[in-house]
């Protein structure tokens, strides 16, 4: 019996009720509550904080023994209650797949290294417009001193025209000033103290230049080389540790197998517990994809090595050629699906600069739609190439390792076959399908126009190539 049920009532689930029934019952309700679904509906944010804050406290191992048995009051996180809208800010797993592939760092890596390659860029477009700012402030006011002067007759010098001159230039003076105080002006301070080290160290006029042309070199400077080089050493040393530590994860994942008997029981024993991690992990956002991608890998890997075993190695060569040819194949495929996305987002900016007619609130929100699914789809691409090369890393480094008997990484691929096999042929049931997997919905929706699409226009090419190549009578 538990003290209150009222959180228990807000997600529509009984007080027995497992983390993964919690969890789906959560991932439904999300959507369908979500103020964005409910335009109109004054009670819509209410009812959305409200799941939020039950899945939040029953989602906790020990804030959910807490409210079961003293109620609401002895249940509030330490740092209170989260905001349930960051829940559609974790699109790929989330953290529930860190055990398996570690954190994505794509995102990261491509903002911190546009951050560096646009700084010069952004600082010498402010320093240009700044300049030019200052050359027009210049010719007005010596445009606006001209006609004072003009407005003497010649060889007039009387008193009250030099006054007035003194006096219509005096104001002008301090106007100088303040643009050179604010327009631009730590580019302006950059830029000045880049001529000022030059200055100091004695170059010519030659060598400045050639100093100017090397800081362009590339369009990067050579401060922004620097950066550049010593992220990417720390993105490859984390890289590292992610491998280090996943390949330590796989090991002892699989050592319930592989150092056991391995006798049908226990074998039944460890498929049927990925079986239950899969069960929980199919439910996250993009949970499937991630989980097929795992399996793939692992399949691949682990067959491999074991073909590589048989046959003097021919099989395993063979294998590898198959494995770089994939590979090939998923480069393509993340590549290509980038450019598809920037295509469609430049053919919706030229249809709403042209407006007209056509160009509907119905039409922007399909447009919208449909380049939101294909950035999700480039953003999924990246993200499990990513996922699927740090795997093959981690694979190698768990069945390569020469400090182990080779018995006992042949086990260990047998073990990621039996795993990765699962992993790979993870399902929904049908009723665990819905509009809470938004973003795998909107992401098959644009792929599925851009087959029918190029079908389309392979079709249409055909056609016109079989007319072209009839014979003329």
């Amino acid at each position: 019996m538990v003290a209150d049920t009222s959180y228990y009532d807000a997600l529509g689930v009984p007080p027995t009720a497992t983390q993964i029934e919690i969890k789906k019952a959560y991932r439904k309700l999300a959507i369908t509550t979500h103020p964005d679904k409910n335009p109109g509906d004054e009670t819509a944010h209410t009812r959305f904080q409200a799941i939020g804050e039950a899945y939040q406290v029953l989602s906790d191992d020990e804030l959910r023994q807490r409210y079961d048995k003293f109620g609401k009051e002895d249940a509030v996180p330490g740092g209170g209650f989260e905001d349930p809208s960051e829940f559609f800010s974790m699109i790929f797993g989330g953290s529930a797949f860190v055990d398996l592939i570690g954190e994505i760092s794509l995102m990261k890596d491509l903002t911190t290294t546009m951050d560096i390659t646009m700084q010069q860029m952004e600082e010498d477009e402010l320093a240009a417009s700044a300049e030019e700012k200052l050359n027009i402030h210049e010719q007005e006011t010596k445009t606006g001193a001209a006609p004072t002067e003009g407005t003497t007759p010649e060889g007039a010098t009387t008193e009250g025209t030099t006054a007035t001159a003194a006096a219509a230039a005096a104001p002008q003076e301090p106007e100088k000033t303040p643009p050179r105080r604010y327009l631009g002006q730590q580019a302006i301070m950059d830029k000045s103290e880049e001529e000022a080290r030059m200055e100091a160290a004695g170059l010519s006029p030659e060598e400045k230049e050639l100093r100017k042309k090397e800081k362009k070199k590339g369009g990067l400077t050579k401060e922004q080389q620097d950066r550049l080089a010593a992220y990417e050493l720390e993105r490859k040393k984390a890289r590292e540790e992610r491998v280090n530590t996943l390949a330590t994860k796989l090991v002892d994942k699989i050592s319930v197998w592989t150092e056991t008997d391995k006798s049908p029981d226990v074998t039944h024993a460890f498929e049927e517990k990925i079986r239950l991690e899969v069960e929980n992990l199919k439910m996250e956002s993009f949970g499937l994809e991630i989980l097929h991608a795992i399996g793939a890998t692992y399949v691949q890997k682990s067959t491999s090595f074991l073909k590589s075993q048989k046959f003097l190695g021919i099989s395993g060569f063979f294998s590898r050629l198959k494995d770089k040819g994939t590979l090939a194949k998923e480069t393509w495929t993340t590549i290509s699906t980038a450019i598809d996305a920037q295509m469609t987002m430049e053919e919706m900016a030229k249809m709403e600069e042209r407006g007209g007619e056509e160009w509907t609130d119905e039409k922007k929100a399909e447009y919208e739609k449909k380049v939101t699914g294909k950035i999700l789809a480039a953003a999924w691409r990246g993200s499990k190439f990513e996922i699927q090369s740090v795997l093959r890393d981690v694979c190698d480094q768990v069945l390569g390792d020469k400090s182990i008997r080779l018995e006992k990484r042949v086990e260990r691929a047998h073990a990621l076959v039996l795993a990765g096999n699962i992993y790979a042929k993870a399902e929904r049931d049908p009723e665990e399908e819905g509009d809470y997997m938004a973003f795998e919905q909107l992401m098959t929706e644009a792929m599925q126009k851009k087959g029918k699409e190029e079908k389309k226009k392979n079709k249409h090419k055909s056609k016109h190539e079989d007319i072209d190549e009839a014979p003329v009578a």
